[in-house]
């Protein structure tokens, strides 16, 4: 598991008052705010700035109403993915999500698992 340090933001995408959009504060020297969004054509899930994200998924991003766990466009299709291209036994997988409920169109011998993001409060 790793920790994520981000939070839900107003998103130009979408009506002024939303807080559609999913932003993260990068380990870069200095820290940096980047977009948290889904690859139009992978269904990777990727970050980086305003201009990296124009023309992919951007949101919503919301809990669901337990606010326990975090969904895009209302559901949980969260995949944990591993390619063919990967180091095989090396732990290295990446985030997808199943955005038309198709498995992602993933690329062939890629191995993928349904996963939860659950949130989980950070110790002061």
């Amino acid at each position: 598991m790793s920790p994520f340090n981000g939070g839900f933001y107003t998103h130009p995408d979408f009506p002024t008052d939303n807080t559609s959009g999913l932003v993260t504060i990068t380990g870069e020297q200095p820290p940096t705010l980047r977009w948290v969004f889904l690859d139009a054509q992978t269904h990777e899930v990727r970050w980086g700035s305003r201009p990296d994200s124009e023309g992919h998924v951007c949101g919503p991003f919301d809990w669901t109403k337990d606010e326990q766990r975090l969904t895009l466009d209302g559901w949980e299709g969260w995949l944990a993915v591993r390619l063919p291209d990967d180091e095989a036994g090396t732990g290295f997988w990446r985030l997808y999500f199943d955005l038309n409920d198709d498995g992602a169109d993933l690329p062939v011998g890629a191995q993928g698992l349904e996963i939860v993001l659950k949130r989980v409060a950070a110790e002061a």
